[in-house]
């Protein structure tokens, strides 16, 4: 006798007792009947996309960095994971703090988890720029959680209890190690959740290399977008490095790819772009760096 398929639908426990009063008077006859019914409850696997009622336009969340906007054509799209990286010291946590502090005054809810500073660190940071986060975290529009030692699964209840329109991972190499970050259940979990909330966050990472190495990590694949925070110096007159940013990717939209700098002022990051400094100039900077990179001993695959 044939070997009996097992019965695997979503029919009910009446359904399967008479296909077993069925197998039990027929043998095997039954299974024509349970590959029939296993290929129609396949079917519920199958994703439906209805193409028609998708949104066509983009919806954009304004980065609250004066003037980014405009080179994004209106901001972050809505629900996109944004990596923000570069060496310490670039402006990383500031650009992140900002971009929240745009939300709330939209009447947003958002949420800065932190794995390296306490709470108490992160408020006076705010509260340097003027930023009043006491109110609003009264308010219940921001929601702080320093050094947090939660895990991903805890994260995920409090964005599924709070519903935030922005987030922020403050740094995620604490997290997870990059090459773990595609492959984490845990992340992957957490990644979904972002998506189905239409959530934007800000992923902060971290580079021990300069914006001149053509080098990327796992972070920056998965992301939908890359802003990367470097200092150059401009000319060999003047030796202060400057402070630039470069969007390095950002799927659905048309971006310039060439850093532009900014300055940090008592109120958050100024103007984007503020400087007459042509792009040609900070682009023969990065090259000359990249060359005395390459010059000082390194191979192309250091790099």
């Amino acid at each position: 006798m044939k070997t009996k398929f097992p019965i695997h639908t979503t029919l009910s426990a009446d359904a399967i007792k008479v296909l077993e009063r069925y197998e039990k008077e027929l043998g095997a006859k039954n299974v024509v009947l349970e590959k029939a019914l296993l290929n129609l409850d396949s079917t519920r696997f199958k994703a439906k996309l209805d193409t028609q009622n998708i949104d066509r336009i983009i919806k954009r969340v304004t980065t609250g960095i004066p003037g980014m906007d405009d080179f994004l054509e209106g901001g972050f799209p809505k629900g996109f994971a944004v990596i923000v990286t570069g060496p310490p010291g670039t402006g990383k946590t500031t650009f992140s703090m900002q971009y929240l502090m745009e939300g709330v005054k939209n009447g947003e809810r958002c949420i800065f988890f932190s794995f390296e500073e306490r709470a108490q660190q992160l408020v006076q940071h705010f509260a340097r720029f003027g930023w009043d986060v006491g109110k609003f975290i009264d308010d219940g529009y921001l929601e702080i959680f320093g050094i947090s030692m939660l895990t991903s699964e805890e994260m995920m209840e409090i964005i599924d209890s709070h519903k935030p329109e922005r987030v922020v991972f403050d740094s995620m190499n604490v997290l997870t190690a990059p090459s773990d970050f595609r492959t984490s259940t845990s992340w992957r979990g957490l990644h979904r959740l972002l998506k189905k909330n239409q959530t934007t966050a800000i992923l902060v990472t971290e580079k021990s290399h300069g914006i001149e190495v053509k080098e990327y990590d796992d972070f920056d694949f998965l992301g939908d977008g890359v802003v990367f925070l470097d200092f150059i110096q401009t000319n060999d007159i003047d030796t202060t490095p400057m402070p630039v940013m470069a969007v390095q990717k950002m799927r659905a939209t048309r971006v310039d790819h060439t850093p532009q700098p900014f300055r940090f002022t008592n109120n958050g990051i100024a103007k984007y772009r503020a400087l007459n400094i042509p792009s040609k100039v900070l682009q023969d900077r990065i090259e000359k760096r990249r060359a005395e990179r390459l010059g000082g001993g390194m191979s192309l695959d250091e790099v």
